[in-house]
């Protein structure tokens, strides 16, 4: 066995050995956030935005300036919520074609593609005419901006009665305005936005928590007040959280990296506590995204 693989058994020995004593599965902070562990924005935004969608007057937006925010994962979210009440369908590739956008949708009503944009958005428009299931909602993560044809699909599936929920950087969504007229006319019809707010210090604990439960083996979409949030102390949770600037995937992603330190210090000490010192010696990442307006 080679110097490397070794220290890499090693490695992983020691964090199976941490896990173990914290009764974890695995690690809780590896992975993006899924729909039953994510921690819900203000209530108020939630509400609005629901409402928008059942009295549905255009598109809506959720965006923010960070990366890591939680957009993708809320937008999943709420077609989870509605999917008792609408037929919903979920774009996930970024910044799709034209083709591809009219493709996937096509696709998901059980219609399929034709050879062109054109012709897909005629099939997908027929079978919309004799429609007799419930309306269509239909999630577009990372819209494309980069072409106006693009928006001109989504303005399209619009008209013929689908209901759109997207996703973007606030960058981009303010670059649509570069576009020209084509871009302006579809901010206009945009119906409502929410711009994610980070985290603040009590909902990172809670995020911490589902985690947590998750890892335990219990539903993360419980009640998390009585989880502890060992082996963290509160003050390297407040640090975490400042480093972090609250955005959810930057939190996440250093809170697996003080697990692989905390599991080394257990092999040489023992003691799994994960203390400030520990959250200090850490790099987190710039979830900060530069605006279009900001590179010109």
């Amino acid at each position: 066995m080679g110097q490397i693989q070794q220290i890499a058994e090693a490695t992983k020995a020691e964090q199976e050995n941490y896990l173990d004593a914290l009764g974890w599965d695995e690690n809780p902070f590896v992975g993006e956030a899924g729909v039953d562990e994510y921690v819900l924005p203000d209530q108020a935004d939630i509400a609005d935005v629901t409402a928008a969608i059942q009295n549905y007057t255009g598109p809506l937006l959720i965006h923010s300036p960070y990366s890591g925010a939680g957009k993708t994962t809320l937008a999943q979210v709420l077609l989870d919520e509605f999917d008792h009440s609408h037929y919903t369908a979920y774009v996930g590739e970024h910044n799709v074609t034209p083709y591809e956008l009219v493709g996937i949708v096509a696709d998901s009503i059980g219609v399929g593609k034709s050879s062109s944009t054109k012709l897909t958005e005629q099939k997908i428009n027929d079978a919309l005419d004799d429609w007799d299931d419930d309306p269509v909602l239909l999630g577009i993560d990372e819209f494309g901006l980069n072409d106006p044809d693009t928006l001109h699909t989504i303005q399209f599936l619009n008209d013929i009665g689908i209901k759109i929920v997207m996703t973007g950087m606030t960058g981009q969504w303010d670059a649509i305005k570069k576009l020209g007229s084509d871009g302006r006319a579809f901010q206009r019809r945009v119906s409502y936005q929410l711009e994610l707010e980070t985290l603040s210090r009590e909902q990172t604990t809670e995020l911490v928590k589902r985690r947590i439960m998750l890892a335990e083996g219990r539903d993360p979409t419980d009640d998390p007040d009585g989880v502890s949030i060992e082996p963290f102390t509160d003050a390297a949770l407040d640090l975490a959280h400042e480093r972090s600037k609250g955005i959810p995937g930057v939190i996440v992603a250093g809170l697996s990296e003080l697990i692989a330190l905390g599991a080394y210090r257990y092999a040489q000490t023992d003691d799994p506590e994960i203390t400030e010192n520990i959250a200090d010696a850490i790099e987190y990442a710039n979830g900060e995204v530069e605006s279009e307006s900001d590179s010109e």
